[in-house]
């Protein structure tokens, strides 16, 4: 009935499930707050991806699951927003300089894989502005192209990744910090 978006049968699964996945979710996260949220965010995804649950399928364990992935993307975004933050004060914590470096390394390979997508010429010259602090008329100059198209390329480039981290808070927030 939930596939059909019955609203009762939702009811009916939140009353059964969302004190225990709330205290599931206080146990990793410490906080009454964030695993009220969790638990919103762990129906929210329940209600929209209705459609395309397996009735036979235990929903007992695709909302643990569910609840599981939130609760690793939340403590995810949680220590990436205080590694920021300490980048951004310049204030590192010497005792979670590893840590540090993971999300360093875990943020740089995302930026890697978006700059992969786009064309190679685009990515060469967002390469020599950004990593290279090449002005645009010496990147012009190095690749026989004109002034005007590696602005164009720079604003491209630029729009992508904007685009495509937005969805990725803490991560456009460092793209700006360091590109912008």
């Amino acid at each position: 009935m939930l596939r059909e978006g019955s609203k009762d049968a939702f009811r009916i699964l939140y009353d059964r499930y969302g004190m225990k996945i709330h205290r599931f979710a206080l146990s990793y996260l410490k906080s009454d707050y964030d695993a009220e949220e969790l638990v919103q965010d762990v129906f929210l995804k329940l209600w929209i991806k209705r459609d395309f649950l397996n009735v036979s399928g235990n929903i007992r364990a695709y909302l643990y699951k569910v609840a599981v992935n939130s609760i690793y993307d939340f403590i995810r975004k949680k220590n990436l927003e205080l590694a920021f933050q300490e980048f951004a004060n310049g204030q590192p914590d010497d005792n979670d300089s590893t840590w540090d470096e993971v999300v360093y390394n875990d943020l740089a390979a995302q930026l890697n894989q978006l700059m992969a997508e786009m064309p190679e010429q685009r990515r060469k010259i967002f390469k020599l502005s950004k990593e290279k602090g090449l002005s645009n008329d010496e990147i012009a100059e190095s690749l026989g192209l004109s002034k005007r198209t590696v602005e164009n390329q720079i604003y491209r480039a630029t729009a992508f990744l904007k685009d495509k981290l937005k969805r990725n808070s803490v991560l456009s927030l460092l793209f700006f910090y360091l590109f912008c």
